[in-house]
């Protein structure tokens, strides 16, 4: 009986593992490809230099110029946050370690030398994802990990919404 309980805990786990992935809050499960062929340049502010990176990358595929100052727009990016939740399930000796990453970044977009804000908005992510590790090291490093794929997610979605945004003006 035992090993039939473990048996459908492997089970269990497997199937969770295989469901995990991102999901955009409040998002009703369409997603479109944008392409623009517009020469707009973008200024990106931003305290965290790898979000910075992220970004200009994905505007640069949207053929989007990033430029260190004088932009058509500007762009901040600030108040990144991110919270982990655990769920624990021991049987014995199998632990069940998913975790659940939620990240959350403001922005803000403007021409540059208007006093007002064209649009303020916030991003909202959720990661789940394994963490299987016995010891501490191997934990920070999937933390870490997860943190930077939400970040590159962030970074995709906010380019979008950029050029959604500019496109619509």
């Amino acid at each position: 009986m035992k090993s039939l309980t473990k048996l459908l805990v492997l089970v269990l786990a497997g199937l969770l593992v295989s469901g995990c992935g991102f999901q955009l809050r409040g998002s009703d499960g369409s997603s479109s490809t944008m392409s623009v062929n517009y020469d707009y340049s973008i200024t990106i502010r931003t305290a965290n230099p790898e979000f910075r990176l992220k970004l200009a990358e994905s505007l640069a595929g949207l053929e989007f110029n990033v430029v260190g100052y004088d932009g058509d727009y500007l762009v901040e990016v600030f108040d990144e946050q991110y919270t982990e939740d655990d769920f624990e399930d021991v049987d014995d000796s199998l632990t069940l370690n998913i975790k659940t990453l939620e990240y959350s970044i403001q922005f803000r977009l403007k021409e540059p030398g208007q006093d007002e804000m064209m649009v303020s908005q916030t991003i909202e992510l959720r990661l789940d994802y394994s963490n299987f590790g016995d010891k501490e090291v191997a934990r920070d490093v999937t933390t870490k990990d997860a943190l930077r794929r939400s970040r590159e997610k962030a970074a995709q979605l906010l380019a979008h919404r950029l050029v959604a945004i500019i496109q619509g003006q």
